[in-house]
């Protein structure tokens, strides 16, 4: 009996399951990687952040402090009393409401001369995004220079401190699109081949662990236990079966990056594509065999499904690819360099951010990706082994 052919024939009705992971994940991984963005405008336009004064003092100090804030500003009104305030912080109707107290000149100029605090500004910062927070701050920098230019002369009068303060805050730095010839591969693409390890993981684990299943039920299993095939040589065509699996689903998410991202039509240097793709193949064959692995355990459905996603979401977290691992605590580091995908993400990374890939580079980096599939081949022969332990006692 050819055991081969006939785990791929039973794994081929599990269509279903490819689709599911393979094409959804692989979509998702798009996605992350930031393939799908809208073209920048060809000229550079400041966000416009809703802002209302309300100026209870009404002189020189407090208008040029309103007329800073309402800079670069869509203004919105607010009105001046307790059920206005609490209504426009409820709905939301301004990221920045700055309230210039009664008196705020006086106090702000009689401070700056005597060397005393400075009168508190009341505003009321939204609470979706940052850009109240960021007006507050700028906001809050004029007034100091308007404390600044008081305090440097005594004898100034508010409407000249006010000046001083609009010309010392006048100056803008000049924005725009700068366009950068890229001989490297793309940030985009080694973040697409980072996403993608849990699609190809998920896709290759779950659908050989479902897939294979039949293998193990009723008068199939019967046969093939009694049948003249040895237990290592049916071990070893089933785990070839779920490799041939694995190299398929590479080959279409890893298509996929190619066509999307164009890495070598953008001057990528062709050792460092091949790097990417190698570590790819790993990640698809390390799911390969850890489905090999769970279906050797007799796990239902169910348990493949969650075993699959489970171990596909920790391995990539632990790969950098959600997170940096620069950010991490240095004993997240060390327990990420014993899982698989670490080590060919440290590859990847390795080449993109090289300015030439030399040949003792790209053997450090295929090195790595090596680790990924000495991780696939253990996992593979551990499953073999206990496959024919399982068949030992079944026949016995």
């Amino acid at each position: 009996m050819n055991v081969f052919k006939l785990a791929l024939k039973v794994a081929a009705r599990h269509w279903n399951y490819l689709l599911i992971y393979m094409v959804a994940l692989g979509a998702m991984s798009l996605l992350g990687s930031g393939a799908i963005e809208v073209a920048p405008q060809g000229e550079f336009k400041a966000d416009s952040p809703k802002v209302a004064v309300i100026d209870r003092d009404g002189t020189d100090v407090s208008a040029a402090l309103a007329a800073f804030a309402l800079k670069d500003a869509e203004e919105v009104h607010v009105d001046d009393s307790t059920f206005g305030l609490q209504d426009a912080s409820a709905k939301d109707l301004a990221s920045y409401v700055l309230i210039i107290p009664e008196g705020f000149q006086a106090d702000l100029l009689a401070a700056a001369r005597t060397g005393g605090d400075a009168p508190e500004l009341q505003t009321v910062i939204s609470y979706q995004g940052a850009r109240g927070s960021l007006v507050d701050q700028r906001v809050r920098g004029f007034a100091q220079s308007l404390y600044g230019f008081a305090a440097s002369d005594a004898t100034a009068l508010a409407a000249d401190v006010a000046r001083n303060a609009d010309k010392a805050c006048a100056n803008e730095t000049p924005v725009g699109f700068l366009a950068v010839d890229s001989q490297g591969l793309s940030a985009k693409y080694v973040n697409y081949a980072a996403f993608s390890a849990y699609a190809l993981f998920a896709a290759s684990s779950i659908f050989i662990a479902v897939g294979l299943s039949s293998l193990r039920r009723g008068a199939l299993r019967r046969r093939l236990v009694l049948g003249p095939v040895p237990s290592g040589r049916y071990g070893l065509q089933v785990g070839l079966a779920c490799a041939l699996f694995s190299v398929a689903i590479w080959a279409v998410i890893a298509a996929a990056g190619l066509v999307v991202f164009n890495p070598l039509g953008q001057g990528a240097p062709l050792a460092a594509v091949c790097v990417v793709l190698a570590a790819q193949l790993g990640f698809a064959l390390v799911g390969g065999a850890a489905g090999f692995l769970i279906w050797q355990l007799g796990a239902s459905d169910t348990m493949a499904n969650g075993a699959g996603n489970i171990f596909g979401l920790v391995c990539s977290f632990f790969s950098g690819a959600w997170i940096p691992l620069s950010v991490m605590g240095e004993s997240t580091r060390l327990a990420a360099a014993f899982t698989p995908f670490y080590w060919a993400t440290d590859a990847m990374t390795q080449v993109s951010e090289a300015a030439d890939i030399t040949a003792s580079l790209a053997l450090q980096a295929f090195g790595e990706v090596g680790v990924t599939f000495a991780w696939a081949a253990v996992i593979a022969l551990v499953a073999v082994a206990l496959g024919r332990a399982r068949l030992r006692e079944s026949g016995a």
